[in-house]
């Protein structure tokens, strides 16, 4: 064999490593099933009026098949984003395209907060799953504890309630596991202590500056996985009033240096080491990729404890017209009356 042959062969070697420490990078349910690790976010988040961002030319479609050909296993997505169908559209691409089958995709969908009255659950979710071309989903989550009608008045239906109807939508094998999004450690136990099948995953905010150790020690006392959202925060943006550290921190530039990595996919593997799923978003190719090549390297627990000092509680969005709701489940800043007022009439969306 010549020098080019080795070469050849080392590459492609190389690269099936890579791909196969992806598809293996995973965490165990507390009902049987798999989690995989790393999950592409589809949120294309908002303007500054609140009007939800939404995909043009099927970019959204690209990013998912693009993913999942770079090696994710994991899909997440919510009725809230309006984006199911292009997320639909690139899994189906991405089999027909590779000769894949369902089972190499993961797909998280959520529940939105008006159709929480238990007999409303089973039918939101056949929607999604029309708009995602899919039998079943792997993981439905209830996207927030807080129930509203239709014409966006507050409801008195209990999250108990709601989480019934997910409850039923596993029984009739519409969904292999169910969990919730964005609960306090107040109201997720109350979920656990009155339920029948328990969650399995806990879906919220977590970065450096915003930890929730507490919350995500309950969690994996009970063999919870915590799926964290908005990964870097406001490290990565240009919110003025956010805590530091930035991208240019000198702690997060020693790390990069050292491990040869950027600052965000420091930020990512500080997820992993904690035992959590995270889940970047991108529609760049590049940056993708980016995001998930941080298989090759381990953060010390001193390096992530360095991390975690950044903690400042800081979330990143705490919708304030959603302060009335008595389930609300984050702190609230301190707003009068009229401001909030103005804040609801002038949302656009969610």
């Amino acid at each position: 064999m010549n020098g080019r042959s080795t070469t050849c062969c080392y590459v492609l070697l190389t690269l099936f490593n890579y791909l196969t420490s992806v598809s293996t990078l995973s965490y165990s349910l507390n009902d049987g099933h798999t989690i995989p690790a790393v999950a592409l976010g589809t949120s294309l988040g908002h303007l500054a009026d609140g009007t939800r961002v939404l995909p043009v030319n099927h970019s959204l479609a690209h990013a998912v098949e693009w993913a999942l050909e770079a090696g994710y296993k994991h899909i997440d997505t919510a009725a809230l984003y309006r984006v199911e169908d292009e997320v639909g559209l690139g899994v189906q691409d991405y089999i027909r395209a590779n000769s894949a089958n369902r089972s190499d995709v993961y797909v998280t969908t959520k529940l939105w907060n008006d159709a929480h009255k238990r007999d409303d659950v089973i039918p939101a979710l056949r929607k999604s799953l029309k708009e995602l071309r899919l039998d079943k989903v792997d993981l439905y989550l209830m996207h927030y504890p807080m129930a509203y009608t239709k014409n966006g008045e507050v409801s008195d239906t209990d999250y108990l309630e709601t989480w019934k109807g997910l409850e039923d939508a596993k029984d009739q094998g519409l969904t292999d596991s169910i969990g919730v999004s964005n609960f306090n450690i107040t109201q997720i136990t109350r979920l656990w202590e009155n339920s029948r099948i328990k969650p399995a995953v806990l879906q919220i905010e977590v970065n450096p500056t915003i930890t929730n150790d507490e919350l995500i020690n309950w969690c994996q006392e009970r063999g919870v996985i915590v799926m964290a959202y908005t990964p870097f925060g406001a490290i990565l943006g240009r919110k003025s009033d956010a805590p530091p550290p930035r991208a240019d921190h000198p702690v997060l530039l020693r790390l990069a240096a050292k491990y040869k990595k950027t600052v965000p996919q420091i930020l990512l593997r500080y997820l992993l080491e904690r035992k959590l799923v995270a889940i970047p978003r991108s529609t760049n190719k590049e940056r993708i990729k980016e995001n998930i090549t941080i298989l090759d390297f381990s953060l010390t627990s001193n390096e992530v404890e360095e991390l975690s000092r950044f903690n400042n509680n800081y979330r990143l969005r705490t919708p304030a017209k959603w302060y009335a709701h008595p389930h609300f489940p984050f702190e609230k800043k301190n707003l009068t009356a009229q401001e909030i007022e103005y804040i609801i009439a002038h949302s656009k969306d969610d």
